[in-house]
């Protein structure tokens, strides 16, 4: 049973005032559809340290601002766009101009912010303008915010050139023709971009109200200003130990009319208890859960929904490239040329597909499959042979014989790793060793550089390649193999660019990653969510990008 706790009351409390202040009907028509007009409770996980799209990062920051934003298009149950805060656009015969009319009466949640920094006294809200998207780009896309999807932006004409410090930001390839057109120009002709503005560093930012918050925006529920489907239903409504109270806003204008009147998002198991999300779901306490792949037979088994995100991440064999031995890219590729794959894919964990590329089939470029344009099974082979230059090898680094390393894997792993161990030590005459440890702790131990090598997971913060790929990258945080290679990052900038040159560059990146054997791919695994039977019309973003509730429903 869920806790009635001081952060719910709260809650609670501003739910019966909204429906007080807002009738069930709404502003978009007197008809609601079955299922409307209810209360979508979800665990996000944890607390977003910051709902700034410009800077938001991670599947919670995600969730949260796309239910308080909205960017010129939203995606669809098939990742298909469609009118957002743009109501129309049009691209010009060349694929390198968009022109994206907004909705005359889109607005954003609050009242509009004087010139002297104070919110002014009128209660209608500030309209949204095409200025707003300029001043966010071209935020996001200044070296000094910080956005961790600042790539992203290298499609649009001198992004890349900004990024590298070579510009400045306000000769990014966006301008406002008047308040509802925003005119945009790209380097490259690009099938993704209209996918790209909806995701979180894409959403406007209204310049006054980021100003007045002197540097607390999006820290805090009153220093959120979103022009979305749902608003924090008053100033204390972000509880940081607890969650957030979200309100259907009664500003929103769009394409479809938001359904439930209110999203509870749980930040803690203060809040409430999802430690078996079967349990929480079917006991009410959420209704939509991430559910372990241990549990889906469960699941199904109490008659609760599960769905699936195919392909979530990839995971492989991965060596730290910073290692004083495994710096070698000959030392790594003969630890993966010796190794047996079919024997490997044998003892895959459970709800486990065999992985023969690092990009999965399901990521696309410029709109169509990205397998189907680069090729597929690129990882590199097995070749018994490669130990025949073990010798000279060794010598010329002045080694007697290969030193024993200790390979980490995920629970569940240790038959495929034990397999690896009993070929390493057969072909190289030496004992090995493995580790199994949580998820987490895994996780933990390969960003920290805390290990020499690793079946570890590669999880991209959006469902394209430049994406995945970038996750390598000298500068990138999350770099699994703590990569270090000029050349390597200066195809991901090629890449980022779009086009055709942009392809082949992600094909070469893709390669130098196999044929270096810093990332060799076993497997992939999918993300499980488990749902109440009468939820509805909730979607889920692929690649782990969030989750859209403006049409959730329960019905019945």
């Amino acid at each position: 049973m869920r806790a009635f706790s001081s952060f719910y009351k709260r809650f609670l409390a501003a739910a019966l005032c909204c429906l007080m202040l807002f009738p069930l009907a709404g502003c978009f028509g007197e008809s609601r559809p079955e299922g409307a007009d209810q209360q979508i409770l979800f665990h996000l996980g944890e607390d977003p340290s910051t709902l700034d799209p410009q800077i938001a990062d991670g599947f919670a920051a995600r969730v949260a601002v796309e239910a308080l934003y909205e960017g010129l298009v939203r995606l669809d149950e098939n990742n298909e766009p469609y009118p957002g805060a743009a109501e129309s656009w049009e691209v010009s015969s060349d694929g390198l101009t968009y022109t994206f009319h907004l909705r005359e009466d889109a607005q954003w949640s609050k009242s509009i912010v004087t010139e002297d920094g104070e919110t002014s006294s009128s209660s209608t809200p500030a309209p949204l303008t095409a200025a707003d998207f300029v001043f966010a780009w071209q935020r996001a896309v200044d070296p000094s915010t910080g956005c961790p999807n600042a790539d992203s932006f290298s499609v649009i004409q001198n992004g890349e050139a900004i990024l590298q410090g070579q510009m400045s930001p306000d000769s990014l390839g966006v301008q406002a023709a008047d308040d509802h057109t925003l005119v945009v120009t790209l380097e490259n002709a690009s099938g993704d971009f209209l996918n790209l503005t909806a995701t979180a560093a894409f959403m406007p930012c209204q310049e006054a109200f980021f100003n007045w918050t002197s540097g607390r925006y999006g820290l805090e529920a009153r220093y959120v200003c979103g022009n979305g489907p749902f608003a924090f239903s008053n100033s204390y409504s972000w509880d940081h130990e607890e969650g957030m109270a979200l309100r259907r806003s009664s500003s929103y204008h769009g394409e479809n009319e938001p359904l439930p009147a209110s999203l509870e998002l749980y930040t803690s198991t203060k809040a409430v208890d999802v430690s078996d999300p079967v349990e929480a779901v079917s006991g009410e306490t959420v209704d939509l859960a991430s559910l372990p792949s241990d549990q889906v037979d469960d699941a199904q088994g109490e008659e609760l929904q599960v769905i699936t995100q195919e392909m979530d991440a990839v995971w492989g064999l991965c060596f730290n490239t910073q290692d004083a031995l495994l710096e070698n890219a000959d030392v790594r590729r003969i630890f993966v040329q010796t190794l047996p794959r079919e024997t490997l894919l044998e003892n895959l964990p459970a709800n486990a597909q065999a992985a023969g590329d690092i990009i999965p089939s399901t990521f696309l470029w410029n709109g169509q499959s990205y397998r189907e344009q680069a090729g597929s099974n690129l990882y590199l082979k097995q070749d018994d042979s490669v130990t025949q230059g073990l010798s000279s090898l060794l010598k010329r680094l002045d080694l007697e014989s290969m030193p024993s390393i200790t390979v980490l894997g995920p629970e569940g792993t240790q038959n495929m790793l034990n397999q690896m161990l009993i070929t390493w030590n057969n072909s190289m005459g030496n004992y090995f060793n493995l580790e199994t440890l949580s998820e987490t702790d895994l996780e933990q131990r390969v960003k920290e550089g805390d290990f020499q090598a690793a079946v570890c997971a590669l999880r991209s913060s959006s469902s394209t390649p430049v994406s995945l790929l970038s996750l390598f990258a000298s500068t990138s945080e999350e770099n699994p193999a703590h990569l270090q290679s000029q050349s390597y990052d200066q195809l991901l900038e090629q890449a980022a660019s779009g086009g055709d040159s942009g392809l082949s560059a992600l094909q070469q990146a893709e390669t130098f990653l196999n044929e270096q054997a810093v990332f060799y791919p076993l497997y992939y695994t999918s993300r499980y969510y488990t749902a109440n039977p009468t939820l509805t019309g909730v979607v889920i973003h692929p690649a782990g990008q969030g989750i859209d509730f403006i049409q959730a429903g329960k019905e019945g």
